[in-house]
């Protein structure tokens, strides 16, 4: 397999921390986009199978095209529910770059109406090769931090819409 620039995964959390990650492929249409592969990581699982899910999902990137004639996104169709945002709503996104130097991790909020929103300011870079662990490390920093965050905010939204449906 030719050596790429760089490998770019979507890693989608649910509530249970259990992980659906979706590889990347070349797009006529947009460069880069996901390919409809989809690789699973049930929760509980150890650091060690963290980084080797993660390393698997890298490994798909570029072995099939994105399939720029579908309308639907790999995420739509695994979830089975109808728009980006939909689909994605009960999920926590981490976008992860890998390049030949280093690895990018991106947290992102769920924004209601807009879908996943990146977290520049809290992008992790770590070396490749990173130490056994250090992935992991930040991967659950990040499940720490906001699928707590998502979720504590989906349950304000949840009431916030209920008080206005009262009103109405």
């Amino acid at each position: 397999m030719m050596e790429k620039e760089f490998y770019t995964i979507s890693v989608y959390v649910d509530d249970d921390e259990n992980m659906i990650g979706i590889p990347c492929g070349e797009s006529e249409k947009y460069g880069i986009a996901d390919i409809d592969k989809v690789i699973l990581l049930k929760a509980p699982y150890t650091d060690t199978q963290l980084e080797s899910f993660i390393e698997e999902v890298l490994s798909h990137c570029y072995t099939k095209k994105h399939n720029d004639d579908s309308p639907v996104s790999t995420i739509e169709r695994y979830t089975k529910k109808k728009g980006f945002v939909n689909a994605t709503a009960d999920l926590t996104l981490i976008s992860i770059v890998k390049t030949n130097e280093m690895y990018s991790l991106m947290p992102t909020f769920n924004d209601y109406e807009r879908g996943p929103l990146a977290i520049d300011d809290d992008e992790h870079i770590l070396m490749n090769p990173y130490q056994k662990g250090e992935l992991a490390e930040v991967i659950r920093g990040f499940i720490e931090v906001y699928l707590k965050a998502n979720i504590f905010y989906k349950e304000k939204e949840e009431l916030e819409r209920e008080k206005k449906n009262k009103k109405d």
